[in-house]
């Protein structure tokens, strides 16, 4: 969470913020707690509220009301009275503050404008906070404010974006509907009990996914066309269970998903700030276990129709070397498009237009992914493997080594038929593999081991044989940005291999 005052919804009559304690001295934990603040009801059934997103920026919007209730943004850096020892004293933003200037050097991508969405309470009479046991109801603000800045963070991090789609088009969205609230509340109890242990935390959380599963079983047997929202939160389900390993249960919810989303006649039918979130929930679970994903036409993007073309030169294959196929030629040219636009945008500091690059980015998993492996030569397959893996080493890199596992076994069997060649683009192969891979397993030591092996070959050693590898990756694709760090880790283990 942010010292710094990053603001979260919450409702009129809150009396729970929520304050990160402890201290970073070794040996001394992080915990959690909430303190009670007195929050005055706006008297004005359509109050502006102030939406501070940062220290150097604010945007003013409107709130609806529902039955004398009103939403309200408030920042919950406490007053200094409230402030624990050493904590910096920020100054707390007027609430009616216009909005500053963008500073002076950042270049961002024009998108269209679109208005900041309108919040309001749940229409159900006489509700002051989600429809959760009362006993809950304590509890439930430190969930909702330990995804915003947790989990919806975490869930786009590439610091080129245009703004976080999780934060301001999903968020306002799971407030206004039960069931996809009361799972995100769910993920948040369970996140937290993963980290404090608390006995609580995991009871709350079966407690709310069990009224979010009724809530959503009702919705589906209505037999209604299914809303954005309930659509969005079936996606969390996808998503949550995918992380947690559970892949058939994953693909049950996607495949769910798939099916709702084609009866609401496809993804055009969805509001566009909400396309990204049910292509995550369906197209995250077919990457990492490499299936196609369901439905034809899922992907919107123009990505989607461009054909393979062959080329003559590049499209050669012998024995002695590895080369790109025809195959896959245009979709290799794609990923180096974008590979490229995110380099540029992060070493320039240009924002881009997040809808479009990951409606771009979905467009090239459907193309890999509707591939057909089983006709291709492994050593092709291997290939269109590590694009996958590497559209996620950038768009996923907080989850790349924990959901990546199954590609990363597939890539180990297919790249046996390369192993043969001296090509830079083995190389390549083999480094994604070994970036993929979890630290300690088996299959990071394969990786590593052949890879020592085609270092030594080269004379790759030392600093200098570092940047060499560099450089022969950077040509065919990396991003020096994201990669270097987690590459140079990769290097050393290499080295540490080599001399074993």
């Amino acid at each position: 969470m942010s010292n710094k005052g990053e603001s979260v919804i919450l409702p009129s009559n809150a009396v729970f913020l929520v304050h990160k304690v402890g201290s970073s001295k070794p040996g001394r934990e992080i915990q959690w707690e909430t303190r009670s603040k007195t929050m005055r009801a706006a008297p004005d059934p359509t109050p502006l509220a102030t939406v501070t997103t940062s220290a150097s920026k604010s945007v003013k919007t409107k709130s609806e009301a529902a039955d004398g209730a009103s939403w309200e943004f408030v920042s919950y850096t406490p007053r200094k009275d409230q402030q624990l020892a050493r904590r910096p004293k920020d100054k707390r933003r007027r609430r009616n503050e216009g909005p500053t200037v963008t500073p002076k050097g950042r270049a961002v991508v024009s998108v269209k404008q679109q208005p900041q969405p309108k919040l309001s309470l749940s229409q159900n009479p006489g509700a002051n906070f989600p429809d959760i046991p009362v006993t809950l109801v304590g509890h439930a603000l430190l969930y909702i404010n330990f995804y915003f800045h947790s989990i919806a963070a975490d869930a786009y991090t590439l610091p080129c974006l245009l703004f976080n789609p999780a934060k301001r088009d999903w968020f306002p969205r799971m407030m206004q509907d039960e069931a996809w609230r009361c799972i995100i509340l769910s993920l948040s109890a369970s996140s937290l009990a993963a980290v404090t242990g608390s006995s609580s935390n995991y009871v709350d959380s079966h407690t709310l996914l069990d009224e979010a599963l009724r809530q959503l079983k009702g919705r589906v047997a209505s037999g209604a066309l299914p809303s954005d929202q309930t659509l969005g939160a079936i996606s969390c389900l996808s998503m949550w269970s995918n992380e947690q390993g559970n892949y058939d249960k994953a693909w049950i919810h996607a495949k769910g998903l798939a099916e709702l989303v084609k009866l609401r006649g496809g993804f055009s039918k969805i509001n566009e700030g909400m396309r990204s979130k049910l292509y995550r929930g369906v197209f995250d679970i077919a990457v990492d276990l490499d299936r196609p994903p369901l439905m034809e036409g899922l992907c919107d993007s123009p990505s989607t129709i461009s054909e393979d073309t062959p080329n003559s030169e590049e499209s050669e294959t012998s024995l002695s070397e590895c080369r790109i196929p025809s195959s896959l030629f245009s979709i290799f040219q794609d990923v180096l498009q974008v590979s490229t636009t995110i380099e540029d945008a992060m070493t320039r500091n240009i924002k881009l237009d997040t809808t479009y690059l990951y409606e771009t980015v979905f467009g090239l998993y459907n193309r890999l992914l509707n591939c057909q492996s089983d006709a291709m030569p492994s050593c092709d397959d291997s290939l269109r493997i590590c694009l996958i893996t590497y559209i996620k080493s950038i768009v996923s890199t907080d989850r790349l080594n924990v959901t990546s596992m199954n590609l990363v076994r597939k890539l180990q069997a297919s790249i046996q038929g390369c192993l043969h060649s001296s090509a830079p683009l083995t190389r390549w192969k083999l480094f994604i593999g070994g970036l993929a891979a979890t630290d300690g397993t088996a299959e990071q030591q394969w990786f590593l081991q052949h890879l020592a092996t085609a270092t030594s070959e080269n004379n790759m050693s030392g600093q200098e044989g570092w940047k060499s590898l560099q450089a022969e990756l950077s040509d065919i694709l990396w991003v020096k940005p994201i990669h270097e760090t987690a590459g140079y880790k990769l290097w050393l283990q290499i080295e540490e291999t080599r001399s074993t």
